[in-house]
């Protein structure tokens, strides 16, 4: 039970954004996004690329997705990001919360830290002032952390100094999951749940006790499956989102403003492209010489209904920021993580959810017919 709280726990903290944050105007794109040690940015900070590195002064927070993101200078509010690789060796002043192939803290976060990642390191330099939630395959703890760990992992290191509890549930392997080396400080109780006793240092200070559960038999696994897939689902769509918006924003921003415009006439046509392309596609396979249209066929069609998903959850976002802020504009990236949010959430909702879903790739790729059928018009 304490396992899937963190997990729900997890899953909220990466998911909701101060509410304030997507409506600021600092937003940025590029293969390479660099903020200069001398450079100064007043309120949030938007960007994607290939890489971001930051490393000035940022006061606000720090809102990303790229391949690489390498933070060396000073944030004053949070960092959410999603990445293949997040390295962060400055000072944070609020929050991390962070999605990743790996994860390297290195440098004081001043609240708490909640991150999933392959592997996380928190270096000897790092300091987290609250508290610290961790979802990762291998996770080793070196610095220092005020409150409690907490988490799920495969196995893991600590080597730190842990200022209250560690409750971890470690992975299901006969190999000994946890070490606890003779450096590590932990000033409360040391609970974890695993098949094979920790390997805990003799000249480790343990402050409290040492609790040991048993791996249970996994009789909610499918719900653990379902929470990570739909978070997931939801950093790939932001993802996708963040290129929509800022590399194709002038033809992103016309077909939001046809959907706007005219919802009801963009079903049928969309309807008609995601149930004509299919047959088409399965046709061309029966002909040798239709086998390389038939593949191009098939991906144009699954890349356009992903893409129309995000089209149509972008346009809710948008119509909720209009209506709550009582103007007729709305910025783009607020539009994008509102919107793929509610969406995303609505998509998954049992019975009702692939209708849903339906209805959102239908406008979405009606959207997409009407702006290019108005640009062949226009050849």
């Amino acid at each position: 039970m304490k396992s899937l709280k963190l997990k729900i726990t997890l899953l909220l903290a990466l998911l909701v954004l101060p509410g304030g944050a997507v409506l600021a105007s600092n937003l940025e794109a590029g293969n390479n996004v660099y903020v200069t040690k001398d450079q100064i940015i007043s309120g949030n900070f938007f960007a994607t690329g290939d890489t971001i590195t930051i490393d000035g002064t940022i006061n606000g927070d720090l809102i990303s997705a790229a391949k690489t993101i390498n933070v060396n200078g000073h944030i004053d509010g949070d960092i959410i990001s999603v990445a293949q690789n997040i390295n962060v060796n400055g000072e944070v002043g609020g929050n991390i919360r962070g999605a990743a192939n790996s994860i390297n803290l290195n440098g004081p976060v001043n609240r708490n830290v909640s991150i999933i990642a392959n592997d996380i390191v928190m270096g000897p330099n790092s300091a987290i002032g609250w508290d610290a939630l961790i979802m990762s395959v291998n996770a080793e703890i070196r610095g220092n952390i005020t409150g409690n760990l907490s988490g799920r992992i495969a196995q893991g290191l600590i080597a730190g100094k842990i200022g209250k509890n560690v409750n971890l549930t470690l992975g299901n392997s006969n190999k000994q999951s946890l070490i606890v080396s003779s450096d590590a400080t932990i000033g409360g109780d040391l609970n974890y749940t695993a098949k094979n006793a920790a390997n805990i240092s003799s000249q480790a200070t343990i402050s409290g006790k040492v609790n040991q559960t048993n791996l249970p038999v996994k009789t909610n696994n499918w719900l653990w499956v379902y929470l990570w897939a739909n978070l997931f689902s939801i950093f790939a769509a932001l993802v996708v989102g963040l290129v929509i918006i800022f590399i194709g924003k002038n033809v992103s921003t016309k077909m939001l403003a046809k959907m706007e415009k005219t919802p009801t006439k963009l079903f049928l046509p969309g309807l008609v492209i995601s149930l004509i392309l299919p047959p088409i596609a399965l046709l061309l396979f029966f002909t040798i010489i239709g086998i390389p249209l038939a593949l191009i066929i098939l991906a144009w069609w699954l890349v356009t209904t992903y893409v129309a998903k995000i089209l149509t959850s972008i346009l809710v976002g948008r119509l909720i920021i209009k209506s709550l802020n009582k103007k007729d504009e709305a910025p783009l990236f607020g539009s994008l993580v509102i919107g793929v949010v509610v969406c995303f959430l609505l998509f998954t909702i049992p019975f009702v959810g692939w209708i849903i879903s339906l209805i959102a790739i239908w406008l979405g790729l009606g959207g997409i017919w009407s702006y290019a059928s108005s640009q062949l018009r226009n050849i």
